[in-house]
């Protein structure tokens, strides 16, 4: 069992385990009149922090210009003077942050932390409380965070609002979700508009400005604390200001002793690539807190659950059950075939579907033979994925949280899905998905997770904040409009622009279980007369556009083995050496390529038109390269005949400049292996 150490005493670290690194002493500076900036290590982006007239202000300048303009910040506490008035700017200290890390699993095996921090003191005289803000400036953003230090008066206490603003260029692009409260609040189509036009948004919330800068605004390091949505101040177009998820008592959040919140980010570049590379949300997040991560292992899976959506078979026991002892080992030879790590079952226990009431998530169905698959498994070298759909049955979960873990410990399974649709009853309670004591459950979830040696997929829940670097047994989460969204909603699924904003939005904050991969986008054995809206050339695509360290590969074993495509899904990396984002234009095309070991793959995709991308290979090594390429072929339409795929095989090296032709909601993949001597 894995070591978790204590919560709070994790939250006051400053560095872990380190490749090289250095943090330079903090130094003090004299009482400053009424600003201090922060210059990033390049001196490019600059963050000054003020007080103007009592209130705690910030502004943002990159190459000398603004792009975060003066901006207020503090909190209000239940019974107490607002702490955006009356302050006074105490002390300031400084110090450099160096270090390089390397990730359990991630889209780069080595990723650098450098930025410069300062954490500013400031006092309200009339009381005596203190707030301070922490500031680190990073070459490609900013993060802040509040601290309420302990103080007399403050052993607890409760947060009714966070008065953090953003003003921002209303001319801007921005591609937004509207905020919500709903369990599906992430599970919609990212709409795209003049900042200004904005009324409230879930973060993250994406802008790129007529001056060309890339802007996204978002948390990182979300533990006990609610979700941080946006909303639009009337008065004063482009600024946004934070809307923290109520508890059901109406307060935002209830705390003890010392505290300090999420950090508020904003990524700031030059290049919509950029933001996709930045592992700036990552390195805001403490090191990894587990002592042991040789058992956690990044890779693809497959499993009962896109026949589940299309109707082929069904949740429930039946004649049509689709987690049966035959079915599942089935999907197990599959996944020997294609080199994926684990086979989930969805419906593999008792009560699972219909009104999901009644599950103990430890009793197989009559036809499913859990200690026949298990072994089955592992002698294929295949792990088992548990579907724990709670249903939003909470306080059941968290009651058995440990006793389901455990057990499954001893039979070997170190993966667990877990769900949350439609609601969320915890402490007898309908609450909100994003509010305080959701998130709590969650860590509790990983926490509880980790002592056992289990790697959890999370469905329907928060949003991803970097947190995986801390806890990498939190694999990946859901979160977004997926896969399933095609199923369900047809035409009015995801149109193919989402896939080209998803890498600049969604993924921001960390991987995404969009299980990706359906092949046979037309298949429909129940006759619902939806479709994936893509060609199948675009589903090969998107394991180079999007990350998750356990990637699905989706589709059932009767499509994969009737299609060309298949042979690029076999052996697919799910954790990287290196990650680049070459020709991106948010919502019209993406081009990303990953390296694992000395093989790069490559995906380009578009939106509904037609495009021919020209693509530098300058990222290959030395020496000649054998492209492995799949891509839309002649006769392939999106609307009309999405199926075929053209497989070609070119000899390149790095001046050699691809022309890639790609149809509207269509893509190319491409796999580069070192040609033979």
């Amino acid at each position: 069992m894995a070591e978790i150490p204590n919560r709070r005493a994790l939250l006051g670290a400053t560095a872990g385990a380190l490749v090289t690194g250095a943090l330079a002493a903090p130094t003090a500076s004299a009482v400053p009149r009424d600003r201090v900036t922060i210059a990033s290590p390049n001196g490019r982006l600059r963050m000054t922090v003020r007080v103007a007239d009592g209130r705690l202000c910030y502004q943002v300048t990159r190459h000398g210009r603004v792009v975060v303009g003066l901006s207020g910040l503090g909190l209000d506490l239940a019974g107490r003077p607002s702490l955006t008035s009356g302050l006074v700017l105490e002390s300031a200290r400084s110090r450099t942050i160096d270090e390089r890390w390397r990730p359990v699993w991630g889209p780069d095996a080595l990723v650098r932390n450098h930025a410069r921090e300062c954490v500013v003191r400031t006092v309200q005289p009339a009381t005596g409380l203190r707030l301070d803000l922490i500031v680190r400036v990073f070459d490609d953003g900013v993060g802040f965070r509040y601290r309420l230090p302990a103080q007399a008066g403050l052993a607890t206490y409760t947060v009714t609002a966070e008065r953090t603003e953003f003003r921002l260029p209303p001319t801007a692009r921005s591609w937004s979700l509207a905020a919500g409260t709903d369990w599906n609040a992430d599970e919609r189509h990212y709409r795209q508009a003049p900042l200004a036009d904005v009324r409230t948004a879930q973060t993250p919330l994406s802008l790129a400005t007529r001056s060309g800068d890339h802007i996204v605004v978002h948390e990182a390091a979300l533990i006990d604390y609610p979700s941080m949505t946006l909303a639009a101040d009337g008065d004063r177009p482009g600024t946004l200001t934070s809307e923290l998820i109520s508890l059901p008592d109406g307060a935002k959040a209830h705390l003890e002793g010392e505290f300090s919140t999420p950090w508020r980010t904003l990524v700031i570049v030059g290049r919509p690539g950029d933001l996709a590379e930045s592992h700036l949300i990552e390195n805001l997040n403490e090191p990894c807190a587990l002592t042991d991560t040789s058992w956690i292992s990044a890779g693809t899976y497959v499993g009962v659950w896109w026949e589940l959506q299309r109707r082929h078979t069904t949740w429930t026991e039946g004649p049509r059950h689709g987690a049966t002892t035959e079915r599942v080992m089935r999907y197990i030879d599959l996944a020997k075939e294609a080199g994926a790590r684990s086979v989930l079952a969805e419906g593999w226990n008792t009560n699972a579907g219909g009104n999901w009431t009644g599950q103990d998530f430890l009793t197989p169905r009559d036809d499913f033979d859990l200690a026949e698959v298990l072994r089955y498994a592992r002698a294929n070298g295949v792990g088992f994925t548990a579907h724990n759909e709670t249903r939003g049955f909470v306080d059941y979960y968290e009651q058995h949280l440990d006793t389901i873990f455990a057990r499954y410990a001893e039979l070997g399974i170190h993966a667990v899905k877990t769900g949350y649709a439609t609601k969320f009853v915890l402490g007898g309670v309908n609450r909100s998905h994003f509010d305080q004591e959701a998130v709590r459950h969650y860590q509790r979830v990983v926490e509880t997770a980790a002592r056992h040696q289990i790697m959890i997929i999370a469905h329907e829940a928060i949003k991803p904040t970097g947190l995986a670097r801390t806890y990498p047994n939190m694999m990946t989460s859901e979160g977004v409009a997926g896969m399933e969204q095609h199923n369900y909603m047809g035409r009015l699924g995801n149109p193919p622009e989402q896939a080209t904003i998803l890498p600049f939005t969604r993924f921001m904050g960390g991987p995404a279980d969009y299980t990706p991969g359906v092949l046979n986008v037309t298949w429909d054995p129940a006759g619902l007369g939806t479709r994936v809206q893509t060609t199948s050339a675009a589903q090969l695509a998107l394991y180079s556009i999007f990350f998750s360290p356990q990637q699905m590969l989706a589709d059932t074993p009767e499509n994969y083995h009737s299609h060309p495509g298949f042979a690029f899904l076999k052996d697919m990396p799910a954790s990287w050496d290196e990650t680049r984002f070459l020709d991106c234009v948010i919502g019209d095309y993406t081009v990303a390529t990953r390296r694992k070991g000395h093989t790069w793959y490559l995906g380009a995709i578009t939106d509904e038109h037609d495009r021919t991308l020209r693509v530098p290979l300058r990222f290959l090594g030395r020496g000649r390269y054998t492209a492995e390429i799949y891509s839309d072929a002649a006769d392939t339409d999106w609307h009309d005949n999405p199926l075929p795929i053209d497989v070609r095989t070119l000899t390149v090296q790095a001046s050699t400049v691809l022309k890639l032709r790609l149809v509207a909601g269509g893509g190319a993949a491409i796999r580069f292996r070192p040609a033979p001597r």
